[in-house]
């Protein structure tokens, strides 16, 4: 894991510089695809596949949300993609259609819920965009009696303060509820208070430029001495780190393109706490901060030495 540490007066580690946002302040998950990969860091297209999709548990009862997340590489104009729902008879159950967003990711959600949702077993969700593009997923339903039982699910977007911006984080929660969000600079953490209810999971789309896991660089000996900073954008992606109460897990999903990673995260009933951790994460005060504290040094310096002002007892 890469772990750079920033400077008491900071940019992001690993030299990233800011991202200018046209509309202020404000920066949503999809907002970066206005950005070019080079300030974001990212990963290449070329290795992404065409078209993926996941869910965000392998298992679901009757009543539950199932949450599928996906991404198409290279989105046509005014083209939308097509989800349809086959239980273990190979009967389609449900179907449903929605463009991409403008960096190809989407996000939807199914009921398994209602008459067609009885038989026990294996069911599959089959992707299509456009006439060639298709790929699926496969999930374990545990059955019902067709009836029309709901477990709620939220869909909401926390406004989490970081590095001199808002990032307004999309997430999809079944099992409770979020308290609140929080950047952990020092540890390359995004930590999420939890309130819940149930066996549940949590669905967040993290765009890059906030937080981001990469396999370290190469050693470079002369590094210090050159004060070389490291590229992120030519670096390969690596795994988070994910802890649900302090214990790391690994049965989580992910779907990801240049600009964001979506990570489908499980908890139990009574669990309180979700970190993920990267090996790039934005500072704890940007750079405005930064320059608003060294103009204070600054002024203070210059009253003191003018006015004789002094802070220590002189002896």
């Amino acid at each position: 894991m890469i772990m750079v540490m920033a400077a008491p007066i900071a940019l992001p580690v690993f030299g990233q510089t800011p991202v200018t946002n046209p509309k202020g302040n404000q920066t949503t998950a999809y907002d970066l695809l206005q950005q070019e990969a080079n300030q974001t860091g990212g990963i290449s297209k070329a290795t992404l596949a065409p078209l993926v999709v996941n869910t965000d548990l392998p298992t679901y009862n009757q009543g539950d949300t199932i949450v599928i997340t996906g991404h198409v590489r290279d989105t046509q104009n005014a083209t939308a993609v097509t989800l349809r729902v086959f239980n273990s008879l190979k009967n389609m159950i449900s179907v449903a259609q929605l463009l991409p967003s403008a960096d190809g990711s989407f996000t939807k959600t199914f009921l398994a819920t209602g008459p067609l949702w009885k038989a026990a077993g294996n069911y599959t969700i089959v992707a299509q965009y456009g006439l060639y593009t298709n790929t699926n997923s496969t999930f374990h339903y545990n059955g019902g009696d067709g009836s029309s039982t709901i477990t709620k699910a939220i869909n909401s977007t926390y406004a989490l303060q970081s590095g001199g911006q808002t990032y307004n984080i999309p997430y999809i929660i079944k099992g409770g509820t979020v308290s609140s969000m929080s950047i952990l600079a020092p540890q390359y953490t995004l930590e999420i208070a939890l309130n819940t209810n149930a066996d549940g999971s949590i669905t967040l789309t993290l765009p890059r430029n906030m937080i981001d896991a990469k396999v370290p660089p190469p050693p470079n000996p002369d590094a210090n001495l050159t004060g070389a900073k490291v590229d992120t954008s030519q670096l390969e992606d690596n795994t988070f780190i994910v802890s649900v109460n302090g214990k790391q897990v690994t049965q989580f999903t992910e779907t990801k393109n240049q600009y964001v990673r979506i990570l489908s995260i499980p908890f139990h009933n009574g669990d309180s706490k979700i970190d993920i951790v990267g090996t790039v994460i934005v500072p704890e005060f940007g750079p405005i901060a930064a320059l608003v504290l060294a103009i204070a040094i600054i002024s203070i310096i210059a009253v003191s030495a003018k006015t004789g002002l002094r802070f220590m007892p002189k002896y």
